[in-house]
């Protein structure tokens, strides 16, 4: 697995001298396919699904906290919007104290949001919404991020348990 990142670095490095940030990243998209490709060869295909999830899960992120600003901007500039705060207590899907970090640390980077505990004996995580029609609309905020984090973590371990039968 180290191999595999350290060809995948020295590669972007020797094409980023070389190349625009453009061609960096179709040579990022040539060397995912090939690893894609070669996956059954090497014994790679976990590696190269939570390579490709956790690429998809950072752009949709990026997205995530794109619109998120937007909204904490439109609060902040408008005349005459009240923010409605409120603090939402959500049971979290798969309590393991890794994956609340994770998720806790992902909200508080999302303009609008922050996580202020976790129980972990009861597994659920306290989260500050700064604007809050209901608590149903911060909690499907919150699912939304949860069940990407968590296909993006457990991305190619169905294919590993099809092949162990």
């Amino acid at each position: 697995m180290l191999g595999v990142h350290l060809l995948l670095a020295v590669g972007l490095a020797v094409f980023a001298d070389a190349l625009s940030p453009l061609g960096v990243a179709v040579a990022f998209v040539l060397i995912l396919a090939a690893l894609h490709l070669g996956s059954e060869l090497l014994g790679l295909r976990r590696y190269v699904a939570r390579l490709e999830r956790g690429a998809g899960f950072a752009a949709w992120f990026a997205g995530a906290v794109f619109r998120a600003a937007l909204d904490v901007a439109r609060i902040a500039l408008a005349r005459r919007v009240a923010p409605r705060p409120a603090v939402v207590a959500i049971r979290l899907r798969e309590p393991d104290a890794r994956v609340a970090t994770l998720l806790g640390c992902l909200l508080t980077l999302t303009p609008g949001t922050i996580a202020l505990d976790y129980d972990a004996d009861a597994g659920l995580m306290y989260v500050h919404a700064l604007d809050a029609e209901d608590a149903a609309a911060v909690e499907a905020s919150v699912r939304a991020i949860e069940a990407r984090l968590l296909a993006w973590l457990h991305a190619g371990a169905d294919d590993e348990a099809g092949a162990d039968r």
